[in-house]
């Protein structure tokens, strides 16, 4: 690794405020429902790496700029709508909340400064309306590993994986949670619909045994081997893997 002068750990330690700084606008932006604004405003803007853009989670990616905002914009505010036409529409986003604040961030910033690979945990809550007189409460606990890259206006986000560890009902008992759940009827995968690249990027039934996504290291400059994006997605080694169950349960349902 390279030895930095005084003048360019000062601007490092700048750019990497300022990639914090992104991250935790988003916090707010998801708070408020303003995904639209997220991407225009945080998210990459120029061509090539729009082309490139790629959104993970548990089951896949979405991949470039116009695949994330027809799942992430317009099919979200679609179901917004269907429930607007089954119910009150008042009940449309009166009363939902989406807190997904995030905490001990790691910020590794590439020596050559042109990209960035971040990590935070965040323990959230959602609460949704259901119909005029019920509501569903929430807890999900998921890791945030992100790629920026350096644009002309700024650093922006570019890949993003949200792995998901945890996913229950607020007031219910954990421990009688089915430890294999069947991905027909879980929530959070049936929203996250068809991604562009089907895959199981993060099995959480024995915790953090696939590694996905990795703990950002110091790095020299970016390459396709260490993205989170979907050239860096390693399946990975593990014994059981090929099981009926166990670590490979997920990935025989895909």
């Amino acid at each position: 690794m390279r030895n930095f002068s005084d003048e360019e750990l000062i601007s490092r330690i700048w750019d990497i405020e300022e990639i914090k700084k992104l991250i935790h606008r988003r916090v707010y932006y998801q708070a408020e429902d303003r995904r639209e604004d997220e991407l225009s405003d945080l998210w990459v803007r120029e061509p090539q790496n729009r082309e490139s853009a790629s959104f993970g989670r548990n089951w896949g990616y979405y991949t470039g700029m116009d695949n994330i905002y027809n799942y992430y914009v317009k099919e979200h505010y679609k179901k917004l709508d269907e429930q607007k036409n089954e119910n009150h529409a008042s009940n449309i986003n009166q009363g939902n909340i989406y807190a997904h604040p995030v905490s001990t961030g790691l910020v590794e910033l590439a020596c050559d400064g042109k990209t960035a690979k971040g990590m935070w945990y965040s323990i959230a809550q959602e609460t949704k309306a259901v119909s005029e007189t019920e509501a569903y409460a929430g807890w999900i606990l998921e890791k945030i590993a992100v790629d920026f890259i350096r644009e002309q206006e700024g650093f922006r986000i570019w890949h993003m994986v949200i792995a998901m560890d945890l996913n229950c009902e607020a007031g219910t008992d954990y421990s009688q949670t089915p430890v294999y759940v069947d991905l027909k009827t879980d929530p959070q995968y049936i929203e996250f619909g068809q991604p562009t690249i089907a895959k199981i990027l993060h099995d959480p039934v024995f915790n953090w045994w696939d590694d996905y996504p990795a703990v950002p290291k110091s790095y020299e400059t970016f390459s396709d081997d260490i993205s989170y994006g979907p050239e860096g997605f390693r399946k990975p080694e593990n014994k059981g893997l090929e099981a009926g169950e166990g670590g490979g349960y997920l990935w025989k349902m895909i």
